[in-house]
């Protein structure tokens, strides 16, 4: 398969001459002088030119600007509404306030017209995102969405340091609605025509200067689609969904599931490169096909690759399971009816789990359905103990997980931030048609 894969590959591209250069994501406007807040505007509309699946954009484009920050800022963010639905903005990763977190649980949206305001401290460093979480299926699928970086208070790595050029690539799959809004995958693992990166269709031309180190912030914003990245000469993963790894990893693949994101970086050298897509499905992961062309790497100069960086990874090992009482949450449902459930119930008709701030549980996600699931904690992140019973090779922090078909995962939560968080898959058929749940952490008396 892989040679026949290479083969196609290179035939593929043979035929794409003329493919358009990587776009780059222009970063919001920050409107604030303060140096410890940044204060952008975003407003969500339909787009001037609809196209391939993609309706929406935020500030006329998508994806939307990028926006950046340091650990420690206040983040203030102006969402105006231009559609003729309420939306809202989720801040995917970052453990913000309970009343800023974009879900109209017990928050209205943000109606048709209306302004509303965002703001918070930043806790956190790492390669984040926003977007809807109303009609959450549609808005986002349609192409509302954005990344948010976050830089860590002290540099990183600490000075001496090579210059690291940084690219943010999103990545999405075009038209993974129906034309009636409503998404026929359901878990079909039905194949789309091709991944698009950065509102481009791929394969794009991506010409890094050799003898530079670039850090790529990579984001899954597919509602559907899992992203499976092999490893190739002088990249390896440097970090995922909560910042810097605790060690890198060169060997690869990566598998990014719908809402998950990871770091990498590329020693970049003067030989040229393709960095194709596997074929993996959410009926069962890999699967017998052609890789898809992503980047067409061409450097600029012959320089060697540079050595890589000394990031500081703290190499701490996985935290022991405490054992003991655990809360299950069972994944059930069917591809075939489009009703997904957690524990049997199917939101918003679902019990709410509560638990004192500052507790600590361990979270046991069981998959016993037909397909796979990325499950997604807001305001929080939590440490994974065990994938079917063998823990990772060193400590690892998530708030996006691939929960695989029949497997068990254990996960170390403390709740930490006050509020009625959502669980879910994020595949956001499964969310909208039941496959979600809260958890309640109740404030410190």
């Amino acid at each position: 398969m892989r040679a026949r894969a290479l083969t196609w590959v290179a035939l593929l591209w043979a035929g794409a001459a003329g493919a358009q250069p990587l776009p780059v994501l222009p970063d919001a406007t920050d409107l604030e002088p303060a140096a410890d807040v940044v204060h952008v505007a975003l407003t969500v509309a339909p787009l001037a030119a609809p196209h391939d699946g993609f309706e929406y954009g935020v500030n006329g484009a998508t994806p939307g600007p990028t926006i950046r920050a340091r650990e420690g800022d206040t983040l203030v963010v102006e969402l105006t509404n231009g559609l003729d639905t309420p939306t809202t903005l989720h801040w995917h990763g970052l453990h913000v306030p309970f009343a800023m977190d974009g879900v109209p649980w017990m928050v209205a949206p943000v109606a048709p017209g209306e302004t509303f305001i965002y703001q918070f401290a930043l806790q956190q460093s790492g390669t984040y995102w926003y977007h809807p979480h109303f009609d959450t299926d549609r808005q986002v699928d349609g192409g509302l969405y954005g990344a948010v970086i976050v830089a860590p208070a002290e540099p990183e790595p600490p000075a001496p340091a090579p210059e690291v050029v940084e690219t943010v690539l999103i990545f999405d799959l075009p038209a993974e609605h129906a034309p009636d809004g409503h998404s026929g995958a359901h878990g079909r693992g039905q194949r789309f025509p091709t991944w698009w990166v950065n509102g481009a269709p791929t394969p794009v031309e991506w010409a890094p200067a050799a003898g530079t180190t670039q850090r790529l912030r990579v984001v899954n914003a597919s509602s559907t689609g899992y992203l499976a990245l092999p490893a190739l000469p002088g990249v390896r993963a440097i970090a995922g969904d909560q910042g810097l790894a605790a060690a890198p990893d060169a060997v690869g693949p990566w598998v990014l599931g719908p809402g998950d994101r990871a770091d990498f970086e590329w020693s970049v050298g003067p030989d040229a490169a393709v960095w194709a897509a596997e074929p993996y499905s959410l009926n069962g992961g890999p699967r017998w096909g052609d890789p898809w062309p992503l980047l067409s790497v061409t450097p600029v100069g012959s320089a060697a690759a540079p050595a890589p960086v000394a990031w500081p990874f703290s190499g701490a090992a996985p935290s022991a399971d405490p054992g003991g009482p655990t809360w299950v949450y069972a994944l059930t449902g069917s591809d075939r009816t489009g009703v997904w459930f957690i524990n049997g119930e199917r939101f918003p008709d679902v019990t709410i789990a509560e638990v004192p701030q500052g507790a600590e549980r361990v979270l046991e996600v069981r998959n016993i359905s037909p397909t796979h699931h990325p499950f997604h904690l807001h305001g929080h992140a939590f440490e994974v103990l065990s994938v079917d019973g063998v823990p990772p090779p060193h400590r690892r922090i998530e708030d996006t997980i691939d929960v695989g078909i029949r497997q068990t995962l254990r996960l170390r939560w403390l709740a930490d931030n006050p509020g009625d968080w959502m669980a879910h898959c994020h595949i956001l058929p499964h969310a909208e048609d039941g496959m979600m749940t809260v958890l309640r952490v109740l404030p410190a008396p």
